[in-house]
């Protein structure tokens, strides 16, 4: 059996970690007795190497069985399947949760947030297997908010939960009334961008609002506003907001022209012109008085939306969580993904605690949403589940025998003898 190394790194990343994780791995029933993985430690372990490292299953229990843990596979999975609300839990503890500071009148600072989800597909999926929705403050630099749902849980609002003093920012999809009156009735405010499609206004006495007329009557006006109400027409229930439209550049209109006609053409539909007309303009949808924030800065404030989606991309192109490593449905494709956020939390805890004071004067700025600090601590994180410096002391006899292919029905196709000799320079004789 190879000496146990210290790993001293390792433990480091532990204390990253919330106070209460040994504690929770048994109450959600992830560590229940000591095996083959003897300690918590050791079950995140795995749990990394296979999310963040993403390891085989046989390529970790090879790595324990070099360390004296002798593992299959099989093994592994059974401890693996169970880690998904432990993983989960963590997650939750270690978002942030910030009282809001008072200001000078005594009234509390506005908080931004921005909603915004992506989907995940496993190995030879046909569709969508899972989505995750998180919620992310631009200010701070943090994930505010993390959830994971199956395909048919859509975007919403409804899915995060409301500050008071809180401004909410999504995209189309969050415009639909239901979740924007629960918003408000929260306290929290909303600023969404909408298209009639999803969601049918009505003016403050009640009746239709004419979008569509009132755009066409805009004559060379570049920003409009307009007091509307939201309603949900199976409640009856309703907010006010205020619908703020401003005239895109010819260049930006001519762009979304031929995304709408790809679109079009692609779905084998006719484009109408109320389409056409909707793509000279963008909308925003806004519970926050123009007394408070008038239309000017809602439409420089909707420009930081784009904050979430290079998150979103930094997931999925650094972290490789655009795709499941199991079936989606899985103990495992769960497990996995929530592993990814995980890792996700520890690299922008890292990335904040290194660059501290000097990330937080870069706001506004390129290198406040720069991809390459996650890219350099993310390598680190991995060396350090690793453990490369380590493998001089693993056993690689055992490790082979756990790492080498099972026994199968159809053959192996070796080198025939007579080509093997050959390549050992042996002259090849006719006689088999």
């Amino acid at each position: 059996m190879p000496p146990q190394e210290i790993d001293s790194k390792f433990q480091q990343l532990l204390q990253e970690l919330p106070a209460e994780t040994q504690e929770l791995a048994r109450e959600y029933k992830a560590f229940q007795r000591s095996r083959r993985i003897k300690t918590v430690a050791d079950l995140l372990r795995a749990v990394m190497l296979y999310s963040a490292c993403d390891l085989s299953l046989r390529e970790i229990a090879g790595w324990f069985t070099g360390r004296g843990q002798r593992m299959t596979d099989e093994a592994v999975r059974g401890r693996l399947k169970c880690c998904a609300k432990w993983i989960e839990a963590l997650i939750g503890k270690m978002l942030p949760v910030v009282e809001q500071p008072q200001s000078p009148g005594g009234k509390k600072a506005w908080k931004l947030v921005i909603r915004d989800g992506s989907v995940v597909n496993g190995p030879g999926s046909q569709g969508t297997d899972s989505r995750f929705h998180l919620s992310f403050d631009p200010v701070e630099q943090k994930i505010d908010e993390l959830r994971l749902y199956d395909a048919k849980t859509s975007e919403s609002l409804k899915l995060f939960r409301h500050e008071e003093v809180a401004i909410e920012m999504g995209d189309r999809a969050y415009a639909k009334a239901p979740a924007l009156i629960g918003t408000r009735k929260a306290g929290a405010h909303f600023c969404v961008r909408m298209t009639p499609n999803y969601l049918a206004l009505r003016d403050r006495s009640g009746d239709k609002f004419d979008l569509i007329g009132q755009l066409q009557g805009a004559g060379e006006a570049v920003s409009l506003s307009f007091e509307v109400l939201v309603r949900d027409t199976k409640t009856g229930e309703s907010c006010e907001a205020y619908l703020h439209a401003h005239r895109l550049s010819e260049q930006e209109s001519n762009k979304a022209r031929r995304r709408v006609k790809r679109r079009a053409q692609k779905k084998g539909h006719t484009l109408r012109e109320n389409t056409l007309l909707l793509c000279d303009w963008l909308l925003v949808l806004t519970s926050v008085p123009p007394s408070e924030l008038p239309a000017k800065v809602i439409f420089e404030l909707y420009r930081v939306r784009w904050q979430v989606e290079l998150l979103i991309k930094r997931f999925k192109s650094l972290l490789n969580a655009d795709f499941l490593r199991a079936h989606g449905g899985s103990p495992l494709s769960e497990g996995y993904l929530l592993g990814k956020f995980l890792f996700a939390l520890l690299i922008e805890s890292r990335t904040l605690k290194r660059v501290g004071n000097d990330w937080m004067r870069m706001i506004g700025s390129r290198k406040a949403t720069c991809w390459r600090p996650w890219k350099l601590i993310a390598a680190e994180i991995k060396e350090v589940v690793l453990n490369t410096v380590a493998w001089e002391s693993l056993d690689w006899r055992e490790m082979l025998n756990v790492l080498g292919e099972r026994r199968r029905k159809r053959k192996l196709q070796l080198i025939p003898d007579a080509v093997a000799q050959w390549l050992r320079g042996k002259p090849v004789t006719d006689s088999l």
